[in-house]
């Protein structure tokens, strides 16, 4: 039997928490990030070509470097690279989801506080490895990729693996063991491989891995993550291929766009995603993006054009601020990786530590603090030959993918333990459209109505749709705030139109948006407002969706996703890869 990849399990002595961005602010110097909308959460791209699979996972991760390990067991022996966090980055600021909002007028009146443009939203294995140690386990391979040491394993019983790995340094809980072993039982193809930091290596060093492995359908074995995760989990996945992806056992949700708060650029589209998806049972998936990566897409030279990045130059410049300068003129990216790369060959100065400064502060003020570097080593070479491995090369290759992928698709949920029962399949499906990551609506103020220079005119905001709602610049979102979040609720598969299976509470975003409507236009009873507030198709009698899976576990020799583990080691389980349902039935009749 053929199996995919099962899952990478982030295991960790120390306390392991998913990291939360900070919300991005005002910021001149080079380290700001402006994406549209904040995602926090994790992150997975995966290029689908013929047979083979290629996952590249962005790893979030706190504790001690010597505390950190990753087990991900494989069905073959995979080829293993490094990413950079850099992909994830264009990614979310390219396909990533906005809301704009446009504005008509009617008699020269313009809403005065949105003077400008307001609407813009926010390596392959080496040869090596050695004989089969005591116990039944084979070391297969050993190795170096990035800022991991690595080796792939094979191993007939679960407590000879365990003490191998404890013994040479991974960090695993002996608790996790009941959740490895179902993965032990599964045959002589079975592989793991064994993640750890390289000694001189720290947290900040932690990058994007690749794994490339055979199989067609991509899917996330959520299941797993359920033994330590945050309420409302936000998981995105990015997928390469041939056609439109969309989830096959998960459902597929429209957000209700009436929902949204289109006056501050969709900030509260956390929210309403994690409200949607709670509507349609924990279990769906929205599309936040869907079309082609062809020459005349977004994606064309989005991570790599020939001669963007020249680390041949680079290496030769000698100065320091010389060469932070070339650099960012190149277009790399100010984010944590490039930060921690600086911090390493053009570290802080003790004189400035002492004094207080940031080291933000200090790279996005390098020329000024130059006085500060005079006689402090600086190798060029080395810091180039760094750049490449860990950004140019990655986002080289990340390129690659996208120039041979004719077709990509962004999707987004959020997820909380309880939620976490079913492993999400993803279809890919040629009879469905292109969605656009811009959504788009017009807004109207009528300050014939204004007191205090428009702040209380009634705005009408009309939707992609034709649906209109009733609000005003400052005013009270609580009726909004209560509508629906989700608008249409819909199984989809490998083809068909998506087929709408109605709420399982029965309300009508219609019949709600048209009550809000009347509540907004109760302000202006000298006035009569004519809205559009769209026609229903979700508010069917709540239904099952049919064929949804209806086993909640993975019942195999003792393992199991309790909270109780988490509770006792206190570790980080991020599920990733492709367990297809006929693998689980497998296990389920073992």
């Amino acid at each position: 039997m053929r199996l995919p990849l099962l899952a990478a399990l982030l295991v960790s002595g120390a306390s392991a928490l998913f990291v939360e961005a900070a919300p991005a602010a005002a910021c001149g110097g080079f380290f700001c990030q402006n994406v549209p909308v904040d995602q926090t959460g994790e992150q997975i791209l995966f290029a689908v070509e013929g047979d083979q699979v290629e996952a590249h996972v962005q790893i979030q991760y706190q504790g001690a470097a010597a505390d950190f390990s990753w087990v991900v067991p494989v069905p073959s022996l995979p080829e293993i690279g490094v990413s950079s966090s850099t992909v994830f980055a264009r990614l979310a600021a390219s396909a990533g989801i906005r809301f704009q909002l446009d504005w008509d007028t009617v008699n020269g009146c313009y809403p005065w506080m949105m003077e400008g443009d307001f609407g813009a939203g926010g390596g392959d294995p080496n040869a090596g490895g050695g004989p089969p140690t005591d116990g039944g386990v084979t070391v297969v391979l050993q190795s170096q990729v990035g800022p991991y040491d690595y080796t792939i394993l094979q191993a007939t019983s679960l407590t000879p693996l365990l003490t191998w790995l404890g013994d040479n340094d991974y960090n695993v809980p002996a608790e996790a063991g009941a959740l490895m072993e179902p993965y032990v039982l599964m045959g002589d193809s079975m592989h793991f491989v064994a993640f750890k930091l390289q000694k001189e290596r720290e947290v900040g060093d932690i990058q994007p891995v690749t794994l490339r492995y055979q199989d067609d359908q991509p899917m996330i074995p959520i299941q797993l993550t359920a033994i330590a995760t945050q309420p409302d989990l936000g998981v995105t996945v990015n997928i390469l291929g041939q056609t439109r992806s969309v989830p096959e056992n998960f459902l597929s949700v429209s957000i209700n766009e009436a929902r949204v708060n289109w006056l501050q650029s969709g900030s509260n589209y956390s929210e309403l995603i994690n409200e949607a998806m709670d509507e349609a049972g924990g279990q769906g998936f929205a599309t936040e993006f869907a079309g082609p990566t062809g020459a005349a897409s977004m994606f064309a030279e989005l991570f790599f054009a020939e001669g963007r990045y020249d680390t041949a130059t680079l290496a030769s410049l000698t100065d320091p601020v010389a060469f932070f300068n070339a650099m960012q003129s190149q277009g790399f990216a100010g984010d944590t990786q490039l930060l921690n790369l600086l911090g390493r060959f053009i570290p802080l100065p003790a004189e400035l530590v002492t004094m207080g400064v940031e080291p933000r502060d200090f790279y996005n003020n390098l020329s000024g603090y130059a006085s500060y570097l005079e006689g402090q080593p600086f190798d060029a070479p080395a810091f180039a030959n760094e750049l490449e491995l860990v950004i140019v090369g990655p986002l080289r290759h990340a390129q690659e993918l996208f120039d041979r992928n004719p077709y990509f698709t962004r999707l987004y949920t959020s997820l909380s333990a309880e939620e976490m029962t079913v492993d999400p399949v993803f279809a890919f499906n040629s009879e469905l459209g292109d969605v656009d990551n811009v959504h788009r609506a017009t807004g109207l103020m009528l300050c014939a109505d204004a007191n205090n220079g428009g702040s209380d005119a009634p705005v009408t905001i009309t939707l992609g749709d034709g649906r209109q709602l009733l609000t005003t610049m400052y005013g009270d979102r609580t009726a909004l705030d209560a509508l629906p979040a989700a608008y249409d609720i819909a199984e989809t598969g490998a083809s068909g139109a998506p087929v709408s299976v109605g709420r399982a509470d029965g309300r009508s975003p219609a019949a709600e948006l048209a009550a809000a409507n009347a509540a907004t236009a109760a302000l202006f009873p000298d006035r009569t407002f004519t809205l559009n507030a769209g026609t229903d198709p979700t508010a069917a009698t709540p239904v099952a969706p049919p064929g949804r899976p209806t086993e909640r576990n993975l019942s195999n020799g003792g393992c199991s996703t309790g909270g109780a583990a988490a509770n006792a080691f206190g570790l980080l389980l991020f599920a990733l890869a492709i367990l297809r349902r006929r693998t689980l039935a497998t296990l389920r009749s073992e």
